[in-house]
């Protein structure tokens, strides 16, 4: 019987140590395909250790939109900045794991001048972003990576790593290559009340406001932007324009957005209907590339406060 025992957590063993392996060398393999930070959803892919960026990015898809489709090349060029954006889209990622991305990249000794959080409203108010199992998909595997994140409080823990184990071996990762769509030139030529409240109900998961879920994550930016200043990065907040102007529940952001602005080294701006011109989005609350550019020369340089 105990020979069995041995034999059986020896074949465990063994098969645990065949899957790191291949994951290891899965993401080895995709990670020597040299993406850009518009070239891939990922984070890790991108990140670099020992750098100094002029400026952070994050948030959920309207921090990632400055990103995604060439528009990271973009606004470094209109702001002269080199520029890491870490936000996640896709409703893949909540302000927890937003916490724990900003966690790791401080501690691969980067360094951020300033650091743009864009607090959409959803981001407060969402059932489902602190729970999304996917957060990770796009991730290599990195064993330092999944160490402190084991150690780092979260809700949906251990299906999100699951689901970062299992996809580095899926062929869908394997055949991650850099790629990106030239520009995002969609225009809207009006808005559609019904779409807008449509789209407000599944950002929020339900037609009403949750103040709980509010209080959590409001408290976990609280966090993040303590963790942004221990750091001598200069924070700033900011909600981004929707074609509908002010989300439900904007006021409550808006009233956190004030209060957090009362710390040091950390300024709030509201831009919700900065642009009401539907030729600059893609959707009610999405601005297209020609939005993009407008929105960081008219709106975002001035308040960053960067020279010609």
């Amino acid at each position: 019987m105990k020979k069995l025992i041995i034999k059986i957590l020896f074949y465990f063993l063994l098969l645990f140590t065949i899957i790191i392996i291949s994951i290891g060398i899965s993401s080895h393999i995709v990670k020597k395909r040299h993406f850009k930070n518009f070239e891939t959803e990922s984070n890790l892919l991108v990140m670099q250790k020992n750098h100094q960026y002029d400026m952070l990015i994050m948030g959920i898809s309207h921090a990632r939109n400055f990103t995604r489709y060439h528009n990271h090349e973009i606004i470094e060029k209109i702001l002269d900045q080199d520029i890491l954006n870490i936000g996640r889209g896709k409703g893949k990622c909540g302000s927890r794991e937003q916490l724990f991305y900003l966690d790791y990249f401080y501690h691969e000794n980067n360094h951020a001048r300033q650091l743009v959080y864009v607090i959409s409203p959803p981001l407060f108010f969402s059932d489902a972003l602190p729970v999304a199992s996917n957060t990770f998909d796009k991730e290599p595997f990195e064993l330092d990576f999944i160490i402190r994140y084991l150690h780092f409080k979260s809700e949906n823990k251990f299906q999100r790593i699951v689901s970062y184990l299992q996809t580095k071996l899926r062929p869908s990762w394997f055949i991650h290559h850099p790629s990106s769509q030239k520009s995002m030139d969609i225009k809207l030529d009006k808005i559609d009340p019904v779409a807008v409240e449509k789209g407000q109900n599944y950002a929020y998961d339900s037609p009403t406001l949750k103040m709980e879920n509010f209080d959590f994550n409001a408290a976990t930016i609280e966090e993040t932007i303590d963790l942004a200043l221990s750091q001598k990065s200069e924070v700033f907040l900011i909600i981004t324009p929707a074609l509908f102007g002010k989300w439900r529940g904007h006021e409550f952001v808006d009233e956190f957005g004030k209060k957090m602005a009362l710390k040091d080294g950390v300024q709030y701006y509201d831009f919700s209907e900065s642009i009401l011109e539907p030729e600059y989005y893609f959707d009610h609350h999405h601005l297209n590339t020609a939005g993009v550019i407008f929105f960081t020369e008219h709106y975002l340089k001035p308040v960053l406060q960067i020279q010609e």
